[in-house]
């Protein structure tokens, strides 16, 4: 998906190069898979990639061969001897590099990787200085680039088609269960490659919990049944939710279901770039708190989605992050009631351009009665 940009991990590199170079990284190690992904092409397990300010190094064993030299050819592959670790390949490196400051992901970066490294530090009485990289390795990752936004696209569609194709499955009797199996091969019919995270089919009570997990709860008559699901294709994930109603809403059903309808349609017509995440997330919020259910939205308007289902920005109250075009996130604004034994969402997975969101998910959002 990448082909509309003539070497997209180059590019990464030297965007990501320059970024070490401000603060002052003579090297950087990702040991986060999909940072490594993102920055050589390599999508094994079990590897460690180590960029310096001229060279890439694909640190792994001998079952990446053939795959490194297919999925990675900006990098250099270095296989580990049987028996040695992958630190120890890291130490020899840098030091014939004459790395001083080496940058690591503290978020991927275990507390025994850590121990292991500074094991090895001592006994070799290496003279290299460690140094937390925060979220730069994110940053370039913030906006997405023409192959990714086509990748993200098509997640829109799976999930327009596998919503079409389900739709019959929604009945009086049937488990929440029966409709996530369903919706998953759907998915997978439709060109999906994997699931970007687990499938949500809530019903009834269930409805109300934002996170719910498919039971053996059978629909009944006037439950909400919120459907929030994803597929993966080349490598990224995608982000939808609608939420459905078996037999005729009872009165706050409808008013709540308009209301989160009203809040999401003022966000994805309202939110520009140059907007802070902050602001976005207030104009979805301020709709439905005028409408008395403002306690019960209780979670951010949105989050970044790419190759993790969720990524910076997020849209949350008070973030000063700024939105900018090529930005893909989902706005989806939820109210969940325990006490009235029902909840609901709408999400659709957002593309940032210069006038505005444009939406990747295009299912109608017009409540959807399913007649009994």
């Amino acid at each position: 998906m990448d082909c509309c940009i003539p070497n997209p991990v180059k590019h990464r590199l030297h965007q990501l190069r320059s970024l070490m170079h401000e603060q002052n990284l003579h090297a950087l190690l990702l040991s986060d898979k999909q940072n490594i992904y993102y920055y050589s092409g390599f999508a094994g397990d079990d590897s460690l990639l180590l960029i310096g300010q001229r060279q890439t190094w694909l640190l792994s064993d001998g079952r990446f061969i053939a795959q490194a030299a297919a999925e990675a050819p900006e990098a250099e592959f270095i296989c580990k001897k049987t028996g040695q670790s992958h630190f120890a390949l890291l130490l020899e490196i840098c030091q014939e590099q004459h790395v001083q400051i080496l940058g690591f992901e503290g978020e991927s970066f275990s507390y025994n990787q850590w121990q292991l490294l500074q094991k090895l530090l001592t006994e070799k009485h290496a003279e290299l200085k460690l140094k937390e990289a925060g979220a730069l390795p994110l940053q370039p990752r913030l906006c997405k680039d023409a192959g990714e936004q086509l990748a993200l696209q098509k997640c829109g569609e799976i999930a327009d088609k596998s919503l079409i194709d389900i739709m019959p499955l929604l009945a009086v009797g049937v488990s929440e269960q029966k409709i996530a199996w369903a919706l998953e091969q759907a998915m997978h019919e439709n060109g999906g490659q994997g699931l970007a995270f687990p499938t949500i089919v809530a019903a009834g009570p269930n409805s109300a919990k934002p996170h719910a997990i498919p039971s053996d709860y059978r629909l009944q008559d006037g439950d909400f049944v919120t459907l929030d699901f994803g597929a993966v294709y080349m490598h990224y994930c995608g982000d939808c939710t609608r939420t459905f109603i078996i037999g005729q809403p009872r009165p706050e059903q409808l008013a709540a279901y308009q209301l989160v309808k009203k809040a999401q349609e003022l966000a994805l017509e309202q939110i520009k770039p140059g907007m802070t995440a902050g602001q976005a997330d207030k104009l979805a919020r301020d709709v439905i708190a005028e409408g008395g259910l403002g306690e019960y939205f209780s979670h951010s308007l949105g989050h970044g989605v790419g190759l993790n289902i969720h990524e910076a920005p997020t849209l949350r109250t008070g973030s000063e992050v700024i939105l900018q075009p090529g930005q893909i996130v989902t706005v989806e604004p939820g109210v969940y009631l325990p006490e009235a034994g029902f909840g609901l969402r709408i999400e659709d997975s957002c593309l940032v351009t210069e006038k505005g969101l444009v939406p990747l998910t295009n299912f109608p959002k017009k409540l959807q009665i399913i007649q009994i």
